[in-house]
């Protein structure tokens, strides 16, 4: 069986402050950290696209202060909006402060033409740049220099601290994408793929993924509702149903908790809605259908599902967590305080002289 994690998405209730959905995610994940779950996933996004967090990893940092054992995730960080260098420091500085607890989830990014050029993007671009990062983080964190020419970036002999205390393979997962199964397969990075996928293409990733890295883990990214019956989940689940139904299904659906298509969206979602011994029923069948799968993230907080319900749900579902997880393995390599180099007072970063200018990103 898996190892069971949070997942947020970031999506705020009518009427709810983003400041307001921060404390309400904090006190779930404070909450998950005592009751055993093994990770939680924050999801990034800008502007005024749906979910309200911009900076997972800024978010993280404060989540890793207030808790002291679960893993901390990001699903994902939009790999084209960073410097890569500077994310590469963020992210390291993120796993040294929480000892060793980051999992970075890295991808390309979605939204329109015009969300792109806000960032200085063209689209098209986004996916050969979100390699070209991948690459500069697993040099930044394997070999603490990044020496690379690529066709957007170009870095000569830039020396990275804080130096990482774990190897680039434990830390990076890609998400499902147009170069996922080439990156993974070629650096061993572990696969996450997100929940709007259709089934059919969640399948042939993790089919293409297993047979391309030998040992390879995947996270499967859902959502859900737990609560004392199975009637009460269906109808707190109802409205957060109805929004993911309009905006993944394109259906303006309006139909209620018993009626005769609720299952079916609900599948076609990935959503498990029950008591907790149904929905931990539900993930066994998704690792089934998966062939195993090494890690399964439930959101249980979104639209019109209440604090109360979603900290229910998280403590309801946690009598299921020992008996799901008894045979999961966990593989997060410790981490091991690396030092860094003696240098001399004043002699500045460790860049060679002749590579005045390098170091910048290319536009």
């Amino acid at each position: 069986m898996p190892r069971i994690d949070l997942f947020y998405y970031g999506d705020v209730s009518p009427g709810q402050s983003p400041v307001s959905l921060y404390r309400d995610i904090e006190e779930q994940v404070v909450l998950g950290d005592q009751l055993g779950y093994n990770g939680v996933w924050i999801t990034e996004h800008h502007l005024t696209m749906r979910g309200e967090v911009p900076d997972p990893l800024l978010f993280l940092a404060r989540l890793s202060g207030v808790t002291g054992r679960i893993r901390l995730g990001t699903s994902i960080v939009c790999a084209p909006f960073y410097h890569p260098v500077r994310l590469a420091e963020s992210a390291l500085l993120l796993d040294a402060v929480s000892g060793g607890r980051l999992d970075l989830g890295v991808g390309s990014g979605v939204g329109s033409d015009e969300f792109f050029a806000v960032w200085g993007i063209d689209k098209a671009t986004a996916s050969a740049r979100s390699a070209e990062v991948h690459e500069i983080l697993r040099q930044a964190i394997d070999e603490r220099v990044v020496d690379f020419e690529g066709e957007h970036y170009s870095f000569h002999g830039v020396e990275i601290s804080p130096p990482a205390g774990r190897p680039a393979r434990d830390l990076i997962w890609t998400a499902a994408g147009r170069n996922a199964i080439d990156l993974a397969a070629r650096h061993g990075y572990r696969l996450m793929i997100p929940r709007p996928l259709p089934l059919a293409e969640r399948l042939r990733f993790s089919r293409e993924y297993r047979a391309a890295v030998a040992g390879g883990e995947v996270l499967h990214l859902r959502s859900g509702l737990v609560a004392e019956t199975r009637d009460a989940a269906r109808r707190a689940a109802l409205e957060f149903l109805r929004t993911y139904a309009k905006i993944y299904l394109g259906l303006d659906w309006q139909g209620g908790p018993d009626s005769a298509d609720f299952d079916d969206i609900a599948e076609q979602l990935s959503f498990a809605i029950g008591t907790a011994p149904e929905v931990a029923e539900k993930v066994r069948a998704w690792t089934d259908q998966f062939d195993g799968t090494e890690q399964t993230a439930i959101q249980f907080q979104g639209p019109g599902v209440s604090q109360l319900q979603a900290l229910t749900a998280i403590e309801l579902f946690a009598a299921e967590l020992p008996e799901l997880q008894a045979d999961a393995v966990h593989t997060a390599v410790p981490y091991v305080d690396p030092g860094i180099p003696e240098r001399a007072l004043g002699s500045g970063p460790a860049v060679p002289a002749s590579a005045s200018g390098a170091g910048e990103a290319r536009r």
